[in-house]
């Protein structure tokens, strides 16, 4: 299929700023592990307390990819990823000016429900951009937005904490740099072809078997498929790792010695390492094995599984080995991340299933995972120690690799 010089101008538009978006995104998102020692020495709260508010968060964020993923299908991405982000604007700003534990539990559920609209919304109008046969790469792309949106938003909170800025700013200015982007997606997306008067793509070159939109018979229908399933099983032990390491990476690293500026700062290793693995994964995934994402996810889950066990059996890591740890664990973990909810689920949902199939492998992640990965870690760190902590999610990390070799000899 031919695509016309408006057609790729406007396409490449679309993508720029919903990557740009996302980043956006992660800005009201990850600033909250920036003030957890804050809000543990100055106003008193408990370590479980304040895993408490992630625990809650990620549940409404899981719960609003179940409902998000339907209603991109049947609206649009573009409707969906503009209520995201906005939402996330507010109810940022809305933390900020917050004080207690129960107001911090609320606004960030509220905050998490409304940017589980974001990443499906996305995936939806990739889903309309792209031939199939180019997804894995161009959707490994634009999943380095939530890793450069999580290194970012690292990167500045640290530097407020360390410019001696209050602990709100660390939500205002997030929230404003959020809202901005926001306006400037309301011009700059586009949610289909259509949306500029170009043809929409062929059915052959979208990889597919028949036209038609959203129908309800086509969910039923996904649930029976045993790749979709696998996703999710996936899905719920990969997300209560990245889970684990987003929210309690940065104490863990002041806990061997870093201070508060500097461990936010170096725990973004995490994800610069992620970004190299994410954008291989999709290359790789799609010119060596022909789409077959399950080769490519065993070798990196191999990798992340080393990491863990390095966190588990080092009883006294040096900063140095703690990085060298984590940047393992992102390396491997976040390149099979990106392609379950991202060329994975278009895989198996179409174009007319994709937000559906990303909304429901995410959905299931992070309903389940936050029993693992927010209030279960904070309480085995606890009671038993961070090495029994990192042990447990190595026993995860193993049943990764086994979930995927199972995916990839069927």
């Amino acid at each position: 299929m031919t695509f016309s010089t408006r057609f790729i101008v406007w396409r490449w538009a679309t993508f720029a700023t919903l990557l740009l978006g996302y980043v956006g995104y992660y800005l009201c998102r990850a600033n909250l592990q920036a003030v957890q020692p804050t809000l543990g020495t100055s106003l008193g709260y408990t370590m479980t307390e304040i895993g408490l508010i992630g625990t809650v968060s990620t549940a409404a964020y899981g719960a609003g990819k179940f409902t998000h993923g339907f209603l991109a299908d049947k609206f649009g991405g573009k409707v969906m990823f503009l209520i995201g982000i906005f939402g996330a604007a507010l109810f940022s700003a809305a933390f900020g000016m917050a004080s207690s534990l129960g107001a911090f539990v609320v606004l960030w559920s509220l905050n998490r429900f409304v940017q589980a609209g974001g990443w499906v919304g996305m995936v939806q109008i990739c889903a309309q951009w792209y031939p199939r046969n180019r997804l894995g790469t161009y959707m490994s792309v634009l999943s380095l937005s939530y890793l450069a949106g999580d290194w970012a938003a690292r990167q500045l909170a640290g530097a407020l904490i360390a410019a001696s800025f209050d602990w709100r700013m660390v939500f205002y200015i997030p929230a404003g740099l959020a809202a901005l982007i926001g306006l400037t997606a309301i011009f700059t997306v586009k949610a289909s072809p259509e949306a500029i008067a170009e043809p929409t793509l062929s059915v052959e070159s979208a990889g597919e078997t028949r036209e038609g939109g959203f129908e309800w018979a086509l969910v039923l229908e996904l649930f029976r498929g045993r790749a979709f399933r696998t996703l999710c099983v996936l899905s719920v032990l990969l997300t209560g790792i990245r889970v684990s390491f987003q929210e309690w990476s940065s104490l863990y690293l002041q806990v061997i010695g870093n201070d508060p500026a500097n461990a936010m700062k170096d725990s973004s290793i995490f994800s610069l390492a992620g970004i190299v693995s994410t954008i291989l994964a999709g290359i790789i995934s799609d010119r060596f094995f022909g789409g077959r994402r399950g080769p490519v996810c065993i070798a990196c889950l191999a990798v992340m599984c080393i990491g863990l066990f390095g966190l588990a059996l080092d009883a006294s890591p040096t900063p140095d080995r703690a990085y060298a740890y984590l940047g393992l664990v992102g390396f491997g973990l976040l390149g099979p991340f990106s392609l379950l909810g991202g060329a994975g689920s278009i895989d198996v949902g179409g174009r007319k299933m994709a937000a559906t199939a990303a909304g429901l492998v995410d959905g299931v992640g992070y309903i389940v995972a936050p029993a693992l990965g927010s209030l279960g870690i904070a309480s085995v760190v606890e009671r038993y120690g961070w090495s029994n902590a990192f042990g447990l999610l190595a026993v995860a990390g193993v049943c990764s690799v086994a979930t995927t070799a199972v995916m990839a000899r069927r």
